[in-house]
């Protein structure tokens, strides 16, 4: 039925180094978006989600990270606690998903079925990702 589509390119913007201006972060984020937007053929999905993860992650990171000192480079569990990673984690793609999900559906006919997704793909999609962080480890 099309409820998993894990997106796996969302990390290579959550790992992006944490002292990069914003304006470069969302614009890194925007050609990221408009190339999977190509590639899928979806107009202007990818690319909205990709621009709200970038847009967001500077104050998720503030957030959600106790000890801002330490965010020096690529962020990773290397870098920074595992929990606060996969807090991290989990709050940005849910956030990237949500806005996805929603845009490429774009109805209320199915919203049941668009929250399956959303829930679904993310689950896989962090799923993924924390799974390649304790492989790395």
């Amino acid at each position: 039925m099309g409820v998993c589509n894990p997106c796996l390119y969302i990390l290579f913007l959550i790992a992006l180094p944490a002292e990069l201006p914003h304006g470069v972060e969302l614009l890194i984020g925007a050609v990221t978006g408009l190339i999977m937007d190509i590639c899928s053929n979806t107009p202007g999905a990818h690319m909205a989600a990709c621009v709200a993860l970038s847009y967001y992650r500077p104050y998720m990171l503030r957030k959600l990270v106790p000890d801002n000192d330490r965010l020096i480079g690529t962020i990773s569990s290397h870098t920074m606690d595992m929990q606060a990673y996969i807090r991290l984690t989990i709050a940005l793609t849910l956030l990237h998903h949500t806005i996805l999900f929603i845009l490429l559906n774009f109805t209320l006919h199915a919203l049941w079925l668009t929250a399956i997704q959303i829930v679904v793909s993310a689950f896989f999609t962090i799923l993924l990702i924390i799974g390649r962080e304790f492989l790395r480890k």
